[in-house]
């Protein structure tokens, strides 16, 4: 039921190491992602792409592949910049930014659009408020410890939050796929989910504790990446390019490994002669449907411009188009009936 036979791979995006304020070193996050089963890890350390220098670079460790980027952290609007062999500088106007890492062909994510912070914590909000700069590629629609946030209000709810990576989180906040509804009415606006991993430190060194452990936090959300050719595990320019197409054209779907981390979605929109699959912007004609499948039994929803036009339940999806507009599906499982995968969006535009 997969018409481009596309291979697909979970990817653990931005990541913190002891080059900024994460607390672990390269080698424990190399560690923490062969353990948790991932495919590929990308790390985004603050302003630098010195770990690409580390004794642990880029490279193939067993199954999984290690790259670095970065995050560009001006006091607001942070972006992460995958693929470019240098950052620009943070105290630069944000469109400039984006600019640069344009102009060196990377790609550049909104990191935690609509994050709120923590007053109990100090810590202020790092939403995006540069809406006048749509030059990126994507934006971070689900952002891990964003997401968590909020839940820590006192103490005793910090107390529970540390215990519960997932407790209070439903999905994506509301206002993030809101802003990635509209946008996408605008542009191809990609979505990525990032976990935002420090590993931070609590307390002292004897009676101190870790917050999420990188083990912990690769396994709350993934990216998952469809590609036309395997991985070759031995050539680096020609997997990072496979990679560097499948973010850039949106063939990206976000997943909640709460509930589950089985490879097998797939969506694509056709015609009774075209195909055209998951992050294409489609020329709007009659006949045109929406086609899904998934690995195991789930409850569909499909999006249309951020209204619900469409459900089902099963392990394949099948609905007519009925308009011009950015297209969606949600995929829920499970005896709660939880957010499971996110897709990106089929743009279907005006002809």
């Amino acid at each position: 039921m997969d018409p481009f036979h596309l291979f697909e791979y979970s990817v653990v995006l931005h990541v913190h190491s002891q080059y900024s304020d994460g607390t672990g070193t390269v080698a424990d996050i190399i560690q923490a992602g062969q353990a948790a089963g991932v495919d590929i890890v990308i790390l985004t350390d603050h302003d630098t792409l010195q770990p690409r220098h580390d004794r642990y670079g880029e490279g193939y460790y067993g199954r999984l592949l290690f790259l670095v980027g970065g995050e560009i952290t001006p006091q607001q609007n942070h972006l992460l910049a995958l693929f470019v062999d240098q950052l620009p500088n943070p105290d630069l106007p944000w469109g400039d930014i984006v600019q640069a890492v344009n102009r060196r062909e990377g790609l550049s994510f909104v990191a935690h659009p609509v994050d709120q912070g923590s007053p109990f914590l100090k810590l202020p909000s790092y939403r995006w408020t540069e809406r006048g700069v749509r030059t990126f590629t994507g934006i971070e629609v689900w952002n891990h410890l964003s997401s968590w946030l909020p839940s820590v209000t006192n103490t005793p709810t910090a107390l529970r939050a540390i215990l519960d990576p997932w407790w209070r989180i439903q999905g994506p906040d509301p206002a993030a796929l809101q802003l990635w509804d509209e946008l996408g009415q605008m542009q191809r606006v990609v979505g990525i989910a990032g976990v935002d991993a420090h590993a931070a430190r609590v307390g002292g060194r004897r009676l101190g504790f870790t917050v999420f452990p990188y083990l912990v936090s690769f396994q709350t959300l993934r990216t998952q990446i469809y590609v036309p050719q395997p991985l070759t595990y031995h050539d680096l320019g020609f997997d990072q390019q496979l990679i560097y197409d499948a973010l850039k054209e949106g063939r990206v779907a976000l997943m909640a490994c709460r509930e589950g981390t089985e490879k097998g979605f797939r969506l694509w929109a056709q015609t009774s002669t075209h195909k055209w699959p998951m992050g294409s912007e489609v020329p709007w004609q009659s006949g045109l449907t929406l086609k899904a499948t998934s690995p195991v039994l789930v409850s569909w929803r499909v999006w249309h411009n951020g209204m619900l036009a469409g459900d089902g339940v099963g392990l394949i999806g099948d609905w007519p188009i009925t308009g011009p507009g950015v297209w969606r599906v949600e995929l829920l499982r499970g005896r709660k009936q939880r957010p499971w995968l996110f897709s990106n969006p089929i743009y279907v535009r005006e002809a």
